[in-house]
């Protein structure tokens, strides 16, 4: 009856839901029909990471800061869990981030690590130097993607720079790599082979113009960035990829941190090329190396600086030269006194740190070349901090920092936030039509501990942002590590349909083995369609309508999960479809997931299988369809919809690639980057809202 119920529902209202044909060109398009997908890819815009970071051996445990490069996005506030001076936890960033800054107050740095595979790892009781001089001039340096390097020549592209000049660069052939090889004939056979993608590996075998694109490719993601990198350093010797005023060739640029800190671009590829064939890969993983050959690919992304190679020393100068640097991380204020200089300090310096006038700090620091020191203070939005400092030239530099924090007291214990956002389908079994719109809704977790790690609360914000169906549809969510008893409470939810949804005296949905929490039951209710069309805010010939936020507390037994055991980042969101039918309660068993996530212990599974859905649960694959194509996507930072009647692919002009080469090429397909995107196709909220 619930089979029958479902057709018969689907038929009424399905063409109207989500049936829409008007696909952009397929000459010029590739559909998500088309799409030839790796059978394992699993459609993740997020990495999970082991991070394991040994702490300073001397002085009372701090709390550790993890950060993107620059220390403008933080991913990690904590401890150690065990009584130990190592944290170990896992924390989720976007796929595209491909090494991590590492902030420990009062430790010198430099601080960056590049991620091999699934995991990362830092010591602070073994910092190295790295080179930065004060008077280095990085304008006028250009660099390429793989994806760049790998397209077909089109006006000024650089796929036409690539074809005009290849010939100019490598008289003979191209080669890569020592002891086993990879050796290019002509411009077309690296355009055939770009981008590669591919887990990384050591060569085992020497190739010649290998095929980076058919069934057959190498697949091999340390050998293509590699690939890529050389010909970023290839042509810009040869004077045809970007021009510098001081005459200092991308090649003689050095690593600024990480383990190849001082490198230069040209002693670097060196090394890595005698990596990839097999020679000596230094104690480091294939996917350090692709990370780090990537890091120069993105140094200079299409002339924009991405602080990660620097000018070589002078080895005439030999003075020490110090800067001082201030940046905000929600209720963390970080100074940062630098030696940009030369040369290596001999002696020690004072600095003082006051808040809001009153000295909250001093010490002493002395620096090697371009080490670095990073203090660490809390604050509140209405805090004034100061930090003085004696540099060696006598001077006394200053630098001042507002506006940090909250206007409320700073949470303590620490916090962690986990953000992105969902797109759904919701015609499963059933093709849907892949626009990816008939939900779509932020989330933002953020999450109380305690100094031994233990969670103790998450207050989690949902923002219904659009939805393109006409089926009542609620949302919930799984924390698959944690228990229903772990919980003690949860508020904020939204359901009416109470015949529907059984939930528990602690907030949590009845008959789950893992807690499961009911955001709310029916999205048409929570949202109501005030103005005509299919549903709310994706086709733009009808008024916009705000966003509704919700916002759920949830609080933990104490003791009964580490932040590290929770994993936010396997946190399983799903769809109910139908859970209102004509006004009245529906079905609870139909359930939308993102690819490869386990349904609920509430999903009648006798959907599995039927219509499109290529599910096999004995083997863990769940909610995609016979070539691999999803019902919904995780996007891991904010993500502007796509307006009704329009596949994903014609408005998100790299999706197709990067879901055809397995998340490894253009894993920021969402960003609104020149040539990432057809605006027109996208939704666009009213200014002001």
């Amino acid at each position: 009856m619930k089979r029958l119920l479902f057709l018969l529902i689907i038929a009424a209202v399905g063409f109207s839901s989500c049936n829409k044909n008007n696909n952009p060109d397929p000459d010029t398009v590739k559909t998500m029909n088309d799409l030839i997908v790796p059978p394992d890819f699993d459609w993740k815009t997020t990495q999970t990471l082991d991070v394991e970071v040994v702490l300073p051996t001397k002085g009372e445990i701090q709390p550790l800061l993890i950060t993107n490069r620059d220390g403008s996005v933080k991913y990690f506030r904590g401890y150690p869990d065990d009584g130990s001076r190592t944290v170990r936890t896992k924390i989720t960033i976007p796929a595209y981030i491909i090494d991590l800054r590492f902030i420990y107050n009062g430790a010198v740095g430099p601080n960056i690590a590049y991620i091999g595979g699934s995991s990362v790892s830092y010591n602070f009781n073994n910092t190295m130097k790295s080179v930065d001089d004060d008077d280095c001039d990085v304008s006028g340096y250009i660099t390429y993607s793989k994806g760049g390097w790998g397209q077909k020549a089109s006006g000024n592209n650089v796929g036409a720079l690539r074809d005009e000049h290849f010939d100019d660069v490598y008289p003979g052939d191209f080669v890569v790599g020592t002891g086993y090889t990879l050796t290019f004939n002509a411009t077309g056979d690296v355009q055939d082979f770009l981008p590669d993608g591919g887990d990384p590996a050591v060569l085992t075998q020497s190739y010649v113009n290998p095929d980076g694109k058919g069934k057959n490719k190498l697949a091999n993601n340390m050998a293509d960035q590699i690939v890529a990198a050389r010909l970023n350093r290839d042509f810009n010797a040869a004077g045809y990829l970007g021009s510098n005023t001081a005459g200092v060739p991308l090649g003689e640029l050095v690593f600024i941190g990480g383990p190849f800190a001082n490198t230069t671009v040209n002693d670097f590829l060196t090394q890595a090329e005698a990596a990839l064939g097999g020679v000596d890969m230094q104690g480091l993983t294939a996917s350090e190396w692709a990370s780090a050959a990537e890091s120069i690919i993105d140094s200079f992304h299409e002339g924009n600086n991405g602080n990660v190679l620097t000018c070589p020393a002078d080895p005439e100068e030999d003075d020490p030269y110090i800067e001082v640097s201030a940046t905000c991380l929600s209720n963390e204020v970080v100074f940062t006194i630098s030696n940009t200089g030369d040369g290596d300090m001999d002696d020690e310096y004072d600095y003082t740190v006051t808040k809001n006038n009153v000295e909250i700090a001093s010490g002493e620091y002395e620096l090697d070349v371009n080490q670095n020191l990073e203090l660490t203070y809390s604050g509140l939005v209405t805090d004034n901090f100061v930090i003085t400092v004696e540099n060696p030239v006598g001077d006394d530099l200053q630098e001042t920092i507002t506006g940090c924090g909250d206007p409320e007291p700073p949470i303590t214990p620490p916090t962690e936030q986990f953000d992105g956002t969902l797109a759904y389908e919701d015609l499963w079994p059933g093709k849907g039509d892949y626009d990816f719109n008939d939900l779509v809704i932020d989330y933002s977790f953020d999450i109380t501990k305690d100094n031994q790690e233990n969670v103790e609360n998450i207050e989690v914000t949902f923002v219904i942002k659009a939805y393109g169906a006409t089926l009542h549809n609620g949302f919930a969510f799984t924390l698959p590590n944690v228990e229903p008893s772990d919980i003690a409470s949860v508020t904020g939810y939204d359901i009416a349909s109470s015949s529907v949804f059984n939930i528990a005296s602690n907030g949590v949905e009845s008959g789950q083995s893992k807690a499961t929490i009911v955001v709310f039951d029916d999205v048409r209710r929570v949202m109501p369609q005030t103005t005509g069309g299919i549903g709310v805010n994706t086709q733009e010939e009808y008024d916009f309508i705000q966003p509704v936020t919700m916002t759920l507390n949830i609080s933990f037994v104490d003791g009964a999960i580490t932040y590290n055991q929770l994993d936010i980042g396997s946190f399983n969101p799903f769809i109910v479809v139908n859970a209102v039918i004509n006004g009245s309660p529906g079905i609870r068993g139909l359930e939308v997931h993102l690819p490869y996530y386990e349904p609920s212990d509430l999903m009648d599974d006798s959907y599995f299988g039927t219509q499109e859905d290529a599910s096999q649960p004995s083997i863990g694959k769940y909610f995609v369809t016979e070539n691999n194509l999803p019902w919904a996507i995780n996007i891991a930072d904010d993500f502007d919809w796509v307006i009704e009647f329009q596949d994903i692919t014609g408005a998100y002009l790299h999706f197709g690639e990067w879901a055809e080469s397995g998340g490894d090429n253009y894993s920021d397909w969402y960003k609104d980057f020149s040539g990432y995107r057809t605006s027109n196709l996208i939704y666009t909220v009213p200014s002001g809202n």
